[in-house]
């Protein structure tokens, strides 16, 4: 693998992205019927890879225009009081699509949502490298992601204690946007990089981290733990 590239195959998880023929209709529930076509995959703690106190499952599909990404998360408080785009929404509850459709080390996109359908989305510049993990780096604010679309439900009441079951939320990421695929739209036994977070709050203040790749830390800007996405 070319130096400029990140991370190592065997090391990472890997999903392979199933296409559907049309656009998913996005109700933040996850019931397109479609979505079973796509294999769950679970987050566990991100430090330590083991199950967390609540399941998170991602789903992942593609058509002609969007990645599909959705999330389902067991929560028995589900809350936000972030109400503007590009809030600091990871202070309470979000999932994250981080995406590096290059697969190269240092730029990638973050791209967040909250159980109020708030959006955070940022292209990154970051420094670090497995060997500087705690390099800086730069999210350029001002990129937004135009013509994306999001949904969310929420199991219960958002907001009251222990009056939820979860919440689930989807996400249609146009292919246009993320500049630096080898394709647009990506065909066939294309390779991007991709990596899958929650962060759940208990408590204002506390913090529980969730990964798809493990990231051995509550740091999630390491893009050499990135996953393996293959466009099937």
């Amino acid at each position: 693998m070319p130096e400029n590239r990140v991370g190592a195959a065997s090391e990472l998880p890997e999903y392979a992205a199933k296409k559907i023929d049309s656009p998913l209709a996005l109700s933040g529930k996850l019931d397109d019927p479609r979505w079973q076509k796509a294999v769950a995959v679970k987050l566990n703690d991100a430090v330590t890879g083991e199950p967390g106190r609540f399941q998170t499952e991602v789903r992942v599909l593609y058509d002609s225009t969007y990645l599909y990404v959705g999330f389902r998360c067991e929560d028995d408080y589900v809350w936000g009081t972030v109400t503007d785009r590009d809030g600091p929404i990871w202070d309470e509850e979000c999932v994250e699509v981080f995406i590096n459709p290059a697969n190269v080390a240092h730029q990638y996109y973050e791209i967040n949502l909250s159980p109020n359908n708030v959006l955070f989305d940022a292209c990154v510049l970051n420094r670090r490298t497995a060997g500087k993990p705690t390099e800086t780096f730069q999210p350029l604010m001002d990129y937004h992601v135009q013509g994306i679309q999001t949904a969310v439900h929420v199991d219960g009441e958002l907001g009251e204690r222990g009056k939820a079951s979860g919440w689930t939320a989807e996400y249609a990421i146009p292919f246009a946007e993320l500049v630096g695929a080898a394709n647009v739209p990506p065909q066939p036994n294309d390779v991007w990089r991709i990596n899958f977070y929650r962060i759940d709050s208990p408590e204002r203040g506390q913090r529980e981290s969730y990964a798809w790749g493990t990231t051995g830390t509550t740091a999630f800007h390491l893009p050499w733990k990135f996953g393996i996405l293959h466009f099937e």
